[in-house]
């Protein structure tokens, strides 16, 4: 009976021993996920941080294409002329021709992220969300509308107005030739038409993407500090 309790006790100790290191083990592993955690939200602020720039940098050309854009369609080239000094009206010309200047976000962070199943890693149902929705639909809706913009503004806008005026910006323009302007304005006003109600679409939805960056940024900032 002794050597009964004494093998029972063996049995026991051992028991308690394997239940020690397995909980250390797994202690040790969680410390290990946390840091990674921690690393990967520093790497994704990093990003995010360069995207949020690019898109307000963007947000700012296209608002000032779409404001000249609206000239060129309400306002006859008479109109146009008569409010604008030469320099101006050329200028107006350049910002329309800006009209796809893309914000790009940076997606390949991400998709590294998604590949690797990093994602699992963080613990915050909420933080992980935003994450996933921020890159997998409002990014992709903005890059859709972007695409869809570019496309027309080339075939459109650049293809037949600059096309065919190009011969007009090749030097610093002083004065505007009245009469070659005027025989091109119908060309500007049916280009600018075809395009303003989808850049006013990529806009908002260039804005969204700011927003929501905003708004994971700061979770993200107010995780690394729990």
């Amino acid at each position: 009976s002794k050597y009964l309790l004494y093998a029972i006790g063996e049995i026991i100790l051992v028991v308690i021993g394997i239940l020690i290191a397995l909980s250390i083990n797994n202690w040790n592993d969680n410390r290990k996920d946390r840091l990674a955690e921690k690393s990967l939200y520093k790497t994704l602020i990093k990003s995010l941080e360069t995207d949020l720039t690019d898109v307000k940098d963007k947000y700012v050309i296209i608002d000032s294409a779409i404001i000249a854009q609206k000239i060129f369609i309400t306002e006859s080239f008479e109109e146009v002329a008569s409010r604008f000094t030469d320099k101006e009206f050329i200028n107006l010309i350049y910002k329309v021709g800006n009209t796809s200047k893309s914000f790009v976000p940076n997606v390949s962070l991400y998709n590294k992220i998604s590949q690797n199943k990093q994602i699992d890693l963080v613990q915050s149902e909420e933080l992980q969300m935003k994450i996933t929705d921020l890159y997998e639909v409002q990014y992709w809706e903005y890059k859709d509308l972007d695409t869809t913009l570019e496309r027309q503004v080339q075939l459109g806008l650049i293809s037949n107005y600059f096309g065919n005026t190009s011969h007009l910006y090749i030097k610093p323009v002083k004065e505007i030739d009245i009469e070659l302007q005027l025989s091109y304005y119908a060309e500007l006003n049916k280009e600018c038409s075809k395009i303003y109600f989808l850049s006013l679409s990529t806009q908002r939805s260039m804005l969204n993407c700011e927003n929501k960056i905003e708004s994971l940024l700061q979770l993200l900032k107010d995780e690394l500090k729990k």
